[in-house]
């Protein structure tokens, strides 16, 4: 019988210690994406099917983590707005693209903590799995092959990715704490597609993400101009304010 309430306190005061190891903080984040890869690049690329031609934006959204000693679980929503224009042609300087992208980047993932003995500075290490929405428009003016001035949309898609993160966790008043972190996103790591219709424009290859090759590209095709598959990443740098609870 001793031994039996030995083993039930043992128990009970390692799961004493172990909820009192538990927090939860949540609080909202702001930061910078930049595109990489074939996400980058000119407002030509665009046209030309090589790359999407995105520039640097701001992203928002909210971080929540759950600590479990050195572990956490966490959880993210990033919405970042990038953007492009520029001469579509480069053999038709008066032609004109614009392109906007909305990307909304959930993560679910954990991080291994690196605590510096009394000091208020966490670094960790993290990885997340990543279910991405990106959607948009473009413009087209006066542009070949393209019969459309108007402004048209890019049909959402959703593609699924790793994002790996190096950052640090530092505690500020009471249970109020200030994570910085370096996020690398591969964002179409699985799912690439492209979208086949009998609309035989151009402009089509514009209308979805199609991150993979046309099955109808053929060299020197003015319709199909979209010849390879197309990975698309960002950098991203974030500053999140976490209130635990």
């Amino acid at each position: 019988m001793k031994r039996t309430y030995l083993i039930l306190f043992i128990f009970l005061f390692a799961s004493v210690n172990l909820y009192s190891q538990i927090g939860i903080s949540i609080g909202p984040l702001l930061g910078i994406s930049t595109p990489t890869i074939d996400y980058t690049g000119d407002a030509s690329d665009f046209y030309d099917g090589t790359k999407y031609g995105m520039r640097t934006g701001l992203c928002y959204g909210v971080l929540g983590k759950v600590t479990i000693g050195p572990i956490n679980g966490r959880l993210s929503f990033s919405y970042s707005t990038l953007d492009n224009n520029g001469v579509a042609d480069k053999t038709k300087p008066n032609s004109s693209v614009e392109i906007k992208n909305n990307l909304l980047i959930i993560g679910v993932g954990t991080e291994f903590g690196m605590g510096i003995p009394k000091s208020p500075v966490k670094p960790y290490i993290g990885i997340e799995l990543l279910f991405s929405s990106i959607s948009g428009s473009f413009r087209f003016q006066g542009t070949p092959n393209i019969n459309s001035s108007n402004t048209n949309s890019i049909q959402s898609s959703s593609r699924t990715g790793l994002g790996l993160i190096l950052g640090a966790d530092i505690s500020l008043m009471g249970v109020t704490r200030l994570d910085l972190s370096l996020r690398y996103n591969l964002i179409n790591l699985f799912g690439k597609d492209y979208v086949t219709t009998n609309n035989p424009d151009r402009i089509v290859a514009y209308s979805n993400l199609n991150d993979a090759k046309d099955p109808n590209y053929k060299a020197g095709d003015d319709k199909h101009p979209i010849g390879n598959d197309r990975s698309i990443a960002t950098i991203q740098v974030q500053v999140a304010i976490l209130f635990g609870f």
